[in-house]
């Protein structure tokens, strides 16, 4: 297990972070710190959260493990907003935008596969910027996805629900974020989260076109460093 963070480590970092001596840059910094520690035990609870329910243990037995209620564990885990708090603005357009691309071919239900079609929307986002390195385009897997699941004329009005597979997308890129050590969940985590299950159709769409996990997992690493550095560059103190 690693060792948790000294308050004198942190306080250090916080200061060689804020070499001027700025009280209140320190002050900021120390918030950042603060927040992204919070944020990571958060998600570190949700993760071993839905690896209980996945399991089949109970609300009740959850409640008292955390030492909390019953009612405030179910209100705190399921209230629908934990994480997608943490979706980038990308990142929600994507999964917005999943419907429509759904309603466009006439699908009665949200899949995987949408949320890919909708990572292309997207066209400054890591994930897109990650397929066009593997030469994977949107024409690509449109086709795919038609060829196994025709396109239909059927008009679909209001809200296209999310099938089971596509809700495990999700929380699969939260648990793609808390592996890496981000305090957010990016367009990057929902593509590299499409290989949660290899035998899923989006999945399988993409190891086909040749960008299967490893290669998948290799570009987001590229354009991520890319990103880091372009950053950098532009804000040498960032």
């Amino acid at each position: 297990m690693s060792p948790t963070p000294e308050l004198q480590d942190l306080i250090q970092s916080v200061r060689d972070e804020s070499a001027d001596g700025n009280l209140l840059a320190q002050l900021t910094r120390a918030s950042e710190y603060a927040g992204s520690l919070s944020d990571l035990g958060d998600r570190l609870l949700d993760h071993f959260v839905q690896e209980c329910r996945a399991a089949g243990i109970s609300w009740a037995e959850l409640s008292t493990a955390l030492g909390v209620s019953k009612q405030a564990a179910h209100k705190r885990f399921t209230g629908g907003t934990g994480m997608f708090q943490r979706f980038t603005d990308r990142a929600r357009k994507v999964v917005v935008e999943a419907q429509e691309q759904a309603r466009n071919l006439g699908h009665p239900n949200i899949e995987p596969a949408h949320l890919l079609l909708a990572l292309f929307q997207e066209p400054e986002g890591l994930a897109a910027l990650a397929l066009a390195r593997l030469n994977v385009t949107y024409d690509q897997v449109v086709e795919q996805v038609v060829a196994r699941t025709p396109r239909t004329d059927d008009a679909r009005v209001g809200h296209i629900p999310f099938t089971e597979n596509a809700k495990a997308l999700l929380k699969a890129a939260l648990d793609e974020a808390v592996g890496l050590g981000h305090n957010y969940i990016g367009t990057e985590h929902l593509l590299l989260a499409v290989h949660y299950e290899e035998s899923e159709t989006a999945a399988r769409i993409l190891t086909e076109l040749g960008a299967d996990d490893a290669a998948v997992r290799a570009a987001v690493t590229a354009v991520f460093e890319e990103y880091l550095r372009a950053r950098a560059e532009q804000d040498p103190t960032a």
